[in-house]
């Protein structure tokens, strides 16, 4: 073998593949150090990648009006005007405001909430007086709760008494103003977590499925690499 067209193929090919070793280095130690640079926390939601990743979530259409507030949710997060409500979870089933206090209700919990968005309180099944809860509404200035065998009545959400429904306004889902809407779907837009998109990155799986041949031929360039270098410095000691 010719020493000196192997120092030419071993120098040329290790000009071209240091880009991809710069590439892999690079996306190696922030992977390394996801923890630390909190890549697992944060998200990403432009457009155009969420449209390369194939994703995309549904506007917000209709809600419920909470006083001066509207309530709009998504599969996994739930909205009160531009505040993203904290321990959220399920399909509402109903909401309503009484004296200033944000009530929403699944089948099996019910919510409190503040007017910023706060939790005060979680009422799961075995706090309820009664479950599943087929519906919420207002009588006056209590709230109502409508289950398959009675209808409660309260008047802070924690103590709860049986009630008639003469009288009891349920709440009732509303179309949201368009400028609601935009903002709703602004922050129920799911991102995609960095983590996952260095972990693409570093894999060559962002660029397309042929993307991972193309890695897969470098590493095995890479390898030839090392195996010349080996060769040369054989026969040149």
């Amino acid at each position: 073998m010719n020493i000196h067209a192997v120092r030419r193929w071993h120098g040329l090919v290790g000009a071209v593949i240091v880009f991809f070793l710069v590439y892999l280095l690079v996306s190696g130690l922030a992977i390394n150090h996801v923890e630390i640079l909190k890549l697992d926390k944060r998200e990403v939601s432009y457009p155009w990648l969420m449209r390369w990743y194939g994703i995309h979530v549904a506007d917000p259409t209709q809600g419920y009006l909470l006083g001066k507030s509207y309530f709009s949710w998504d599969d996994e997060k739930w909205v009160l005007d531009d505040k993203l409500l904290s321990s959220s979870a399920g399909q509402p089933v109903g909401a309503v405001e009484v004296r200033g206090i944000n009530y929403v209700a699944t089948a099996a919990a019910l919510y409190l909430y503040q007017s910023d968005g706060q939790l005060l309180n979680k009422l799961e099944k075995q706090s309820l007086p009664a479950y599943p809860i087929l519906a919420l509404g207002k009588m006056g200035s209590n709230v109502m709760l409508q289950t398959p065998s009675a209808v409660f009545a309260s008047v802070d959400g924690l103590t709860w008494e049986k009630s008639s429904s003469t009288g009891m306004t349920l709440s009732s889902l509303q179309d949201l103003p368009a400028d609601v809407k935009r903002r709703s779907a602004d922050i129920l837009e799911s991102g995609i977590p960095l983590q996952r998109i260095l972990l693409d990155v570093h894999s060559g799986r962002i660029f397309g499925r042929y993307a991972i041949w193309v890695m897969d031929i470098a590493s095995l360039v890479l390898f030839a690499l090392g195996l010349s270098g080996f060769w040369l410095y054989w026969r040149l000691r």
